[in-house]
């Protein structure tokens, strides 16, 4: 029975290894340096998420509140999205305050 769970031990570890292994890391991002177009255009849909509840807290740290609202979230992420389809030049920093801070 040991033997059993050694195995098992064993097949979980290597394969959440080959797992983490297989899963690039996100590099770091300069949104002060980063216009609109760039960051849609060359962030993958999939990795935007992270880069878009950092930017939310970022904005968000001066109401000072625990609070995430999934709704807000939505709605600003999308208001964000709009104005850089517009202005695809602009900074995103710059864009994202108009969006997250109000």
């Amino acid at each position: 029975m040991k033997l059993v769970i050694a195995i098992c031990c064993t097949t979980m570890l290597v394969t959440c290894q080959e797992a983490a292994a297989a899963t690039p890391a996100l590099s770091a991002v300069d949104f002060s340096t980063m216009s609109c177009e760039q960051f849609w255009q060359r962030t993958p849909a999939s990795d935007r998420g992270p880069f878009l509840f950092w930017l939310s807290g970022y904005f968000g740290h001066k109401k000072s509140s625990p609070v995430l609202d999934p709704a807000s979230f939505t709605e600003k992420t999308k208001a964000l999205a709009d104005y850089c389809a517009k202005q695809p030049g602009d900074n995103v920093l710059s864009a994202a305050e108009k969006a997250f801070s109000d």
